[in-house]
């Protein structure tokens, strides 16, 4: 239960912070999140992609600054790449969040990990797709 809530707040921060208007697409049209730190005595591994769909650019590159470092805190910073789209092959998607703007997509997580994105992206208004 410990670890379900702690990934709460990464899958729900995946989805909670991309708010804003929906005026241009960003050139750069994904970031890749990866990360592996401990949080309250927990490994967390991240390598989750966010694909902007309508998003103005600076939005887009704010909201994956932030989803790289939500708390502020180096230790728990994640590598962000920016890419034209997300690698191919996800485990899931989460897609046409926050009203159509972002598509959350998921790389190595576990079979509990999966469930809690799919109760949160469902939550967010969220369309689920395991595998592609």
């Amino acid at each position: 239960m410990k670890r379900l809530s702690k990934f709460l707040i990464f899958s729900g921060t995946l989805i909670a912070v991309c708010g804003g208007s929906t005026v241009a697409i960003a050139s750069n049209k994904a970031c890749l999140l990866e990360g592996d730190f401990t949080l309250a005595d927990e490994r967390i591994v991240i390598n989750d992609c966010a694909e902007n769909v309508v998003m103005q650019a600076e939005e887009f590159r704010e909201a994956c600054e932030w989803m790289g470092n939500p708390f502020g805190d180096d230790k728990l910073k994640a590598k962000i790449t920016y890419l034209q789209s997300c690698p191919a092959k996800p485990q899931a998607e989460c897609q046409n969040v926050m009203m159509g703007q972002m598509n959350f997509l998921y790389y190595s997580r576990d079979a509990e990990m999966l469930a809690t994105s799919k109760t949160s992206c469902d939550g967010f208004g969220g369309k689920w797709v395991e595998g592609k």
